[in-house]
């Protein structure tokens, strides 16, 4: 009976020791669970998931803001204008769209077709090219028009009617300017039609040179950002427009004329003080009936690390009671509104950095986890008061998950930044370090573990987890107890034979 008395503490380790032999393989399929059942993350943390169907480059354009054909953008259209009927606010350095409202309604272009105008001609002229202006030129024109007063067999350079197209909207410059390219205005229509198709612009559409006809030109606030866009990498295309005043010379019908002045007050404040803006370097502005008041404008910040462009179409102006005194000019209050929101709301900050680290990502048959890093840098405009914890971070592993072995600079997947609603931009993802099967360390682990696929499983390894602890406690008392009665009979046998001796 002793003996087997003897034998529990030795029984109750060996119990010990199996049962927390077989932890691992629980506390595994418990990890494995975990992570199949990991949700929606805090704004700032990085999430894994499985690999979507989109494309990659299209999640920030289709969900987003990156690009100029961004349909969502960093700051939404709860901000409607007072009476534009369409906007946009497009950063360019970054490549943001930052506000947006009716994109691509196609509206009246206006006076906006003489932007295309300019840049189509200055493809077929040189600005020191001598034009001669065809007879009977005001019969061509629209009724009221603005003009340079240019007259019939009149020898002006292609520099005075870019300037008179631009700065004061003269629409005899844009007719001698198209008549002097192509013979006639219906044979250079198609020429503008042609460029703003091969620049991506899939709303516009123009049928007069100048486009004052009615409203039967049309375009679209995005397609116009994308002409100002382009139009504005021609460096003499863009010195005319941020002209704000040119004197010509005298010709051979006339003496020299009077200084033209750009009619864009947001530009000088030679005229109207109100709406002059330091930071807008180039645009145009204008007004007809049945397109309303329009504008398309370049603007750069301070310390050049925002530079926009700003389209509104469609607003509302309102006259006095003279008829032709304005009391709101429309487009000039909605620009303006447009872009204090750009540069007092928005700031241009560094999304993701080459060598930026984003989290570990689970490898099947793998020795270790994947890190994944950023191998780009990605710019954005974000919220002034924005720090990187108020931006989701959205991590998609590659279609299939991953499996070792996994080498260093891998790609492993793509990685997404996201404000609100909005996907700020995408970046491929690598493996920073390599990753060996596990079978490569020369462990063979084997577990005898049974994986339920109950939903108890989890209890049960709770349970196991105290009934180790117990029975660990258990055994650890009896050792102990076991051990000082084994040294008290010890010492009472010592004593008994210590009195036989003295007797």
């Amino acid at each position: 009976m002793k003996k087997f008395k003897r034998l529990i503490p030795l029984l109750l380790c060996a119990v010990l020791m199996l049962q927390m032999a077989a932890l691992p393989a629980s506390a595994a399929q418990a990890t494995e669970t975990q992570a199949a059942q990991t949700g929606q993350t805090q704004s700032g943390e990085t999430q894994a998931t499985a690999a979507t169907e989109a494309e990659f480059g299209a999640v920030s354009i289709d969900s987003g803001c990156r690009t100029i054909d961004g349909k969502i953008p960093l700051a939404g259209a709860e901000q409607k204008l007072d009476t534009a009927q369409a906007a946009f606010l497009y950063e360019v350095n970054t490549d943001t769209v930052v506000y947006s409202f009716n994109p691509d309604m196609r509206l009246a272009a206006g006076g906006l077709a003489k932007v295309v105008t300019a840049i189509v001609a200055l493809q077929y002229c040189q600005l020191d090219d001598v034009v001669v202006v065809q007879s009977g030129i005001k019969s061509r024109l629209p009724v009221s028009s603005l003009t340079m007063d240019l007259t019939s067999e009149e020898e002006v350079t292609v520099r005075d009617l870019l300037h008179g197209l631009l700065l004061t909207y003269a629409n005899d410059a844009a007719v001698v300017l198209a008549e002097h390219v192509s013979g006639n205005r219906q044979g250079f229509v198609p020429l503008m039609n042609q460029w703003v198709q091969q620049i991506g612009c899939t709303g516009t559409e123009f049928a007069t040179v100048h486009g004052v006809d009615g409203g039967q030109s049309l375009t679209t606030a995005r397609d116009m950002a994308k002409i100002v866009r382009e139009a504005v990498k021609n460096e003499t295309f863009r010195e005319i427009f941020g002209t704000t005043e040119y004197d010509m010379a005298a010709t051979n019908k006339s003496e020299a004329r009077a200084t033209m002045h750009t009619s864009n007050y947001m530009l000088d404040n030679y005229v109207i003080p109100q709406f002059y803006d330091k930071r807008v370097t180039g645009g145009v502005q204008t007004y007809e009936t049945s397109s309303g008041a329009c504008m398309a404008i370049t603007a750069t910040s301070s310390d050049e690390s925002m530079e926009y462009i700003g389209v509104v179409m469609g607003c509302v102006r309102v006259y006095a009671e003279n008829g032709w005194q304005p009391i709101t000019y429309g487009n000039l209050e909605e620009m303006t509104t447009m872009l204090k929101m750009g540069f007092n709301d928005y700031k241009v900050n560094r999304i993701l950095y080459n060598g930026m680290t984003l989290s570990q990502v689970t490898v099947d048959g793998g020795e270790c986890s994947a890190v994944a890093m950023v191998k780009e840098n990605v710019d954005s405009v974000v919220p002034s008061g924005a720090q990187m914890n108020n931006l989701s971070v959205n991590l998609t592993v590659r279609d299939g998950g991953l499996s070792a072995p996994i080498s260093a600079g891998d790609e492993i997947g793509t990685v997404s930044i996201w404000y609100r609603n909005s996907c700020m931009g995408e970046a491929l993802v690598y493996s920073m370090g390599e990753v060996r099967a596990s079978g490569n360390t020369g462990v063979t682990i084997r577990s005898t573990a049974v994986r339920s696929d109950g939903g108890d499983s989890g209890i049960w390894s709770v349970i196991g987890t105290i009934c180790v602890i117990v029975l660990g406690l258990v055994a650890a008392y009896l050792v102990v107890n076991a051990y000082m009665r084994s040294r008290i009979r010890a010492q009472r046998r010592r004593r008994r034979a210590n009195r036989r001796r003295i007797r």
